[in-house]
């Protein structure tokens, strides 16, 4: 049996269920989003794009992103009040840190029509779903577009962020059967994919797929600055740049995230610390059959993946 693999008790998830996206386009007449950031500018682009009679708000405190927004027409309004930015809203959108979502809930919530749902594009999930369900009630559907970059702000934003990328829907018992149905065409109309799973099992997942990745770039990256001769990261090829990409990514808004979801990434980094140290086991012993299976079975594995929408990998 070989040496070298993962610690199964952290990385083993259920399946989850995929949906097909909807045939129409959402029909909301009016759309808020909270955050004009990549995301939040990302989705107002989208929604140009898809929906162009959508009219669409966004609402911010950033005054300089709020003119670019208004500058590039990628929105009929701009707000820095969130109650005036949810007047007529058919779906709320918040595309913000974690930390500030619940209380822009709080604020909002008393001013929402009865059929104004509300989603979110958080990258962690059980600590948005307890906090803003008891203010927002059924009518909130957690959602997590699995698209990025690691650049951040408006300048960032791509219309076609989100085509071909997954989605992540969370809801729970309590969620509201046709808030999902809207919430879910509403991503779809944006070009995304839909899968359903409870929040739990979002972060569990989203630890190993997004999370753990970004903390080993960071590391990596710290590794060589730490370790290396000075002027030694010049003579590095793709191989690092690919692998320390997101190691660009914004600071404090990871912080942030880690932080939120710290039980499940102590879980993953756990399993990743036991793994490589398997690794340097069997260098230590020159057990080069043992190292050939794991690499075997890991690029397998990788060669599963599903290509980014345009059939190859990007090299940006």
């Amino acid at each position: 049996m070989s040496r070298i693999r993962t610690n199964h008790r952290s990385f083993s998830f259920p399946d989850p269920v995929v949906l097909s996206a909807p045939s129409g386009k959402e029909d909301a007449g009016s759309i808020a989003i909270f955050g004009p950031g990549l995301i939040g500018g990302s989705v107002a682009m989208a929604l140009r794009k898809h929906s162009p009679r959508t009219f669409i708000t966004v609402c911010g405190r950033d005054v300089a992103q709020l003119q670019e927004i208004t500058k590039r027409k990628l929105a009929d309004a701009v707000q820095i009040d969130p109650i005036a930015a949810v007047v007529d809203a058919d779906i709320v959108v918040f595309c913000t840190p974690v930390e500030a979502m619940e209380g822009l809930a709080a604020a909002v919530a008393p001013h929402l029509l009865p059929r104004t749902v509300v989603t979110d594009a958080g990258s962690v999930k059980v600590c948005v779903t307890e906090k803003l369900v008891p203010i927002l009630g059924s009518r909130f559907v957690g959602g997590h577009p699995m698209a990025g970059s690691e650049r951040s702000g408006i300048g960032a934003a791509r219309a076609d962020l989100f085509s071909g990328a997954p989605c992540i829907l969370t809801p729970i018992d309590s969620t509201d059967s046709n808030a999902l149905q809207r919430v879910t065409a509403f991503w779809s109309s944006l070009g995304a994919r839909i899968t359903n799973m409870s929040p739990a099992d979002h972060d569990r997942i989203v630890a190993c797929l997004s999370h753990l990745p970004h903390v080993v770039a960071f590391a990596l990256v710290d590794l060589a600055r730490s370790s290396l001769p000075e002027g030694s990261v010049q003579l590095a090829g793709g191989s690092f740049r690919d692998a320390t990409r997101v190691a660009a990514s914004d600071p404090k808004l990871w912080t942030g995230i880690l932080m939120e979801n710290r039980h499940e990434v102590v879980l993953a980094l756990r399993g990743m610390s036991e793994l490589l140290g398997s690794i340097a086991a069997s260098l230590n012993e020159n057990d080069a059959e043992d190292l050939l299976g794991f690499l075997k079975c890991a690029g397998g594995f990788r060669g599963t993946l599903p290509l980014p929408e345009g059939g190859s990998e990007k090299t940006s």
